[in-house]
């Protein structure tokens, strides 16, 4: 996934228990997010491994006594954003250039369930093919907020733009999947009949 990048030094004892503890900690709820993302096994997989690469890459970046799984998001955000401009040449959305850093605090709950498990079982046929309808960056944003239950200044810091532009995506995203789904659902009613 990517562009081929330098080879990794060595880690230390300090960089490896790092990587351990953040891998264990936030291993699945990283892929789960990645998988929301991605809705491909393969790329939640590949797009979670360069993340933890980036982690160990820049662990000593990270800011005791803030938010790991935020961080963490952000990186998986944002090499999700990149696979999506190399693969289609350009992202589906500009991101606009108000991101000032938000500030917030707390960490999320591990995901405790499969993603596949929670899909089949929370989201039926419709939602799931209109969360596939939507763009990336209104998934994103929905996924987020409706479903991680992030603050809108936390997704900001997340994304990587303003509070006002997280409200906008997300009003559009949930109006969308709102139309998908009846779209979806009428389809579906009217194959069975």
């Amino acid at each position: 996934m990517g562009a081929p990048r330098k080879p990794l030094e060595p880690a230390t004892p300090e960089q490896r228990l790092f990587l351990e503890q953040a891998i264990e900690e936030h291993g699945k709820a990283t892929y789960n997010f990645a998988y929301r993302l991605t809705r491909n096994e393969q790329d939640a997989r590949d797009l979670t491994q360069e993340a933890f690469i980036r982690v160990m890459r820049a662990w000593r970046s990270f800011v005791p006594g803030t938010s790991f799984v935020s961080w963490i998001y952000r990186i998986v955000t944002n090499l999700h954003r990149d696979e999506l401009r190399r693969r289609k040449g350009r992202y589906e959305e500009e991101i606009p250039e108000d991101n000032a850093p938000q500030e917030f605090g707390g960490e999320r709950p591990l995901a405790e369930e499969p993603i596949e498990r929670y899909v089949e079982e929370q989201l039926s046929e419709p939602v799931a093919r209109a969360l596939d309808a939507l763009s990336p960056d209104q998934r994103n944003v929905l996924i987020l907020a409706d479903i991680e239950d992030y603050s809108y200044q936390e997704i900001a810091e997340i994304v990587g733009c303003s509070i006002g532009t997280v409200r906008s995506r997300l009003h559009r995203a949930r109006h969308q999947l709102r139309a998908h789904v009846e779209r979806f659902r009428t389809q579906t009613e009217s194959s069975i009949h």
